[in-house]
């Protein structure tokens, strides 16, 4: 999650200022992030189609929690700044959202967005690396170049031939996590129907359930977790035949 924080961090650094973003207030309560992480990755595109792709992002604001080699001592960041982005589809720009009046500038604790446009007029597997600059006003200003990789963008020839969506859940996440107050719980359905979602503690009490109409393709269910202790818990999904169960951390 820290790598591909500044890694997404990049990304929505934008080289024209046309297109813009609305953060999503889901991930207000995170700590620090970026949404989607390198595990999730950007989404396919087309040959020849519109694409858009949103991210999200959280600047942690403290210089320990930037992965580096070697690591950042413990002291206030001030800044993160794109400075470059190699290796997007051709056809593809990125746009960013600055927090300040520099460019592609992002604050540390504010939810901030950027957006990946375009038409790919290439297809392939497209690995992206990017150089971001992080800034620390502690004693005096100072500042480090990194350079990242990890996420990709696939833009599919549109020659290949679709499989059917097989039933049962797949996908399945809670976002963000950690959280403060609220998560979403997300998953992809095979097919439409009804699914349960509970919600346990560590030792088997269930705190929360919800049952809910889902259709095929990608659900999200809002948990609240109105005065429940800090903790860990599970949750889990039944539907139909398939179950899942994953675990997510509360903080206060």
């Amino acid at each position: 999650m820290k790598k591909s924080l500044l890694l997404t961090l990049s990304l929505l650094a934008g080289f024209g200022a046309s297109a813009q973003c609305t953060p999503d207030p889901l991930y207000a309560d995170s700590v620090f992030g970026v949404w989607p992480d390198t595990t999730e990755n950007f989404k396919s595109a087309f040959l020849d189609q519109f694409y858009s792709d949103t991210l999200n992002l959280i600047v942690p604001d403290n210089a320990a929690d930037i992965p580096a080699d070697p690591p950042y001592p413990n002291f206030p960041l001030d800044s993160i700044q794109l400075l470059s982005v190699n290796g997007l589809p051709p056809g593809l720009t990125v746009n960013c959202n600055s927090q300040t009046s520099a460019s592609c500038t992002y604050l540390p604790t504010q939810l901030g967005c950027g957006l990946i446009e375009g038409i790919p007029t290439q297809p392939g597997t497209f690995p992206i690396s990017l150089t971001v600059k992080a800034w620390s006003a502690f004693i005096v200003p100072i500042s480090q170049d990194i350079t990242f990789g990890g996420y990709e963008i696939i833009v599919d020839d549109n020659t290949a031939i679709e499989t059917p969506v097989m039933a049962g859940l797949s996908s399945v996440r809670n976002v963000p996590n950690p959280f403060f107050t609220r998560t979403s719980i997300e998953f992809t359905a095979g097919r439409s129907g009804s699914a349960r979602v509970r919600v346990f503690d560590l030792v088997g009490e269930e705190v929360w359930n919800q049952t809910v109409q889902t259709k095929a393709g990608a659900n999200k269910v809002i948990f609240e977790s109105g005065d429940l202790p800090a903790g860990v818990y599970l949750y889990k999904i039944d539907s139909g035949s398939s179950t899942y169960t994953g675990r997510m951390a509360l903080q206060r």
